[in-house]
């Protein structure tokens, strides 16, 4: 809440002497005339995802504001010596004032890094104006678990009771994100000789992925096999070969778990690189 100000100076002559008489400071609150309030559909995010963002501007008072205008940081941080901003915006936004889509009145201007600057001619008196729009993440924002984006919005407007700040906050997605590689080899392959299959299991997001379970059908398949994981040969107990299917682990087989991703940010670009965890498996068998 701001706060208005104001004292008052009587002067007079008292025998003959201009005199001067200053009052107390005489201080009230001053109210914005609007609710500013800023919202997110879904409260996560994980890489290259879209946030949408939803801006709500409420006018209270008894007459319209003009050239109300919403400046919109990205989520912008400082790390070193740099601004960094994990957000980049993603048109169109839309203007929706008491519900009807206006968003023809709608200016944006996103040419300054870091900031998004949204702008409309006039909010009636009693109206409530919501603006819509997405960003998407992208390489600067933190992937590591528990960390997050806060999103800082700035109302000014014509009048000097029209304006506010709000913030939204979301926090990375506690997530495994898991992908699959399998190559074989040699390529091309004589009838009779030995193949090697290595697949990689990786993981790229910032929780382990848990009991993990994989399973290979080979055709042809090769009548037997040997099967490592991580550099070190299974025994039989921690696999089964059954028509050509291998699955492992099975039964009372060591439960397996990918790690998970660490993320480094470059001390000079400020840019976030994911090594994903991985579990490799081998697999021999002649065909």
């Amino acid at each position: 809440m701001a706060t208005i100000e104001n004292f008052a100076t009587v002067s007079y002559t008292s025998g003959g002497v201009l005199e001067t008489k200053v009052s107390n400071l005489a201080e009230i609150g001053l109210e914005s005339a609007v609710n500013f309030s800023k919202a997110t559909l879904g409260d996560t995010y994980s890489e290259d995802s879209v946030i949408t963002y939803i801006l709500s501007i409420t006018n209270t008072s008894a007459s319209a504001i003009a050239n109300v205008s919403i400046t919109d940081d990205l989520g912008s941080f400082v790390f070193g010596t740099m601004e960094l901003t994990p957000l980049a915006y993603t048109a169109p936004a839309l203007l929706l004032i008491d519900g009807q889509d206006v968003s023809a009145q709608l200016t944006v201007d996103d040419t300054t890094a870091g900031s998004l600057v949204f702008g409309f001619p006039t909010l009636p008196a009693g109206a409530t104006a919501n603006i819509v729009y997405r960003a998407t993440v992208n390489e600067y924002a933190p992937l590591d678990l528990n960390s997050a984006i806060v999103n800082t919005a700035t109302l000014t407007s014509d009048s000097d009771c029209a304006d506010g700040s709000a913030s939204a906050t979301v926090t990375a997605a506690s997530a495994a994100n898991v992908s699959v590689f399998k190559q074989m080899a040699p390529n091309p392959v004589v009838c009779g000789d030995v193949v090697t299959y290595t697949i990689r299991i990786y993981n790229y997001g910032n929780i382990p992925a848990e009991d993990v379970v994989l399973t290979d059908t080979f055709n042809p398949a090769p009548d037997t096999i040997t099967v490592s994981k991580d550099g070190v040969l299974l025994g039989g107990s921690e696999y089964s070969y059954v028509g050509g299917t291998l699955t492992t682990p099975v039964g009372t087989g060591t439960p397996v778990s990918v790690p998970a991703a660490t993320f480094t940010r470059d001390a000079a670009t400020g840019i976030v690189s994911v090594t994903p965890g991985m579990v490799e498996y081998v697999i021999t068998g002649q065909i």
